[in-house]
C-alpha cells in the first residue's frame, strides 16, 4: 500500500484499537500542545525502536512530519494525561530538553 497523508483522530480508546500508532487521553494536568509534542515524540521513538522490522519505516515518519503541530493540537480535547507504552520516557526526555533550553 502507499501512504498518501497521515490524520491526527481523537476517538473512544476501543475503536482506535486496531490503529498502529494510539495513545490514551485521560483528564489529567498536561496542556493540549505540551501533549501533542510528547505524543508525536513517541510515536518517532516507537519508529526507531522498529528500525530493522518494517521497510515503510521512514514512510511512516515523513507522513507523520508532514502533519502540521496546529493539526495535532486541534484534534486533542482539553487538559489531558497521556497512557501508552513508553509515555513515561517521551515525558522525561522533553522536561530534559526544556531544561537544556532554558540555561
Amino acid at each position: 500500500d502507499v501512504i498518501l497523508y497521515a490524520l491526527p483522530v481523537c476517538a473512544p480508546y476501543q475503536v482506535l484499537a486496531q490503529y498502529k500508532y494510539r495513545v490514551k487521553l485521560t483528564p489529567g494536568g498536561t496542556k493540549r500542545g505540551k501533549a501533542s509534542k510528547q505524543c508525536v515524540e513517541m510515536f518517532y521513538r516507537s519508529e526507531d525502536q522498529n528500525k530493522g522490522r518494517q521497510a515503510n519505516n521512514n514512510k511512516y515518519v515523513e507522513v507523520m512530519k508532514a502533519v502540521n503541530d496546529n493539526e495535532w493540537v486541534q484534534t486533542m480535547c482539553g487538559e489531558v494525561k497521556i497512557s501508552a507504552p513508553g509515555a513515561s520516557k517521551a515525558i522525561k526526555k522533553q522536561k530534559k530538553n526544556g531544561t537544556k533550553k532554558k540555561k
